[in-house]
């Protein structure tokens, strides 16, 4: 049990990965035989549980063609990350909803995707800076969250399956994707490397020698930005965890 109230994630979740939740499954239900076998409802043989873990292979089926695919092209990514002789970056691939000879890859440094949270092991103490990753949310007003949201029903009654038999490799349905990556705008570090080019030309047209003009409409669009940047970034610690 002491494995359940473990310090918890950087995104104040479970550390699951460290609960070893077969043996207290074979810890309840021997409880659960116990007291049974002392009622007079159980009259069979003694339980005697052998637990084995299995992870993520007991919840995950066979990868599909796209999973080999995107599982090569990360490790040749990361190749090149190596040969470039840096460290602490996360190879990335979007535009997944395209053919592979479509697909954009690049390296994001970790610590980019990093802010420092404040924890405490008590009230009095003085909080201590913790780095951790910004949690991915769910986007509750995006293309992929009403799909979902719109076919509940059918998806929970009706026999829906976008692979209803063995995975293929050739052939048709081979090239098949997730419905996530086929609704949304997935060109994630495509958007950012355009938000770059215009945050370049900011700051070519706003430099030293600019008229007044420009700098006051810089400085009041910027200010604009920053206060609905930082709101929407605030609330979006409410949504749902991916």
């Amino acid at each position: 049990m002491s494995q359940l109230l473990l310090r918890p994630e950087s995104d104040d979740s479970a550390q699951l990965s460290q609960i070893e939740t077969e043996k207290l499954l074979a810890h309840l239900v021997e409880n659960e035989i116990n007291k049974r076998l002392k009622a007079g409802t159980y009259k069979g043989k003694k339980f005697n549980a052998i637990c084995h873990f299995f992870g993520y292979q007991a919840r995950g089926s066979l990868p599909s063609k796209f999973d080999c695919d995107y599982a090569y092209v990360l490790g040749h990514v990361c190749y090149h990350i190596l040969a470039a002789g840096l460290n602490g970056y996360m190879a990335t691939i979007t535009n997944l909803k395209n053919p592979v000879n479509k697909w954009r890859c690049g390296a994001a440094p970790i610590t980019a995707m990093m802010t420092v949270k404040r924890w405490s092991p008590n009230p009095n103490f003085l909080a201590i800076g913790k780095p951790a990753i910004h949690p991915a949310t769910v986007d509750l007003k995006g293309k992929a969250y009403e799909l979902l949201r719109q076919n509940a029903t059918r998806f929970l009654l009706d026999d829906i399956y976008r692979n209803p038999g063995p995975l293929q490799f050739d052939g048709p349905g081979a090239d098949a994707k997730a419905v996530t990556l086929c609704v949304e705008d997935q060109d994630y570090m495509g958007r950012m490397k355009k938000l770059h080019e215009y945050l370049d030309k900011v700051r070519t047209i706003v430099k030293p020698g600019c008229s007044q003009e420009v700098l006051k409409a810089a400085l009041s669009v910027m200010a604009s930005v920053t206060e609905v940047l930082s709101v929407m970034s605030s609330s979006s610690t409410g949504a749902q965890t991916l």
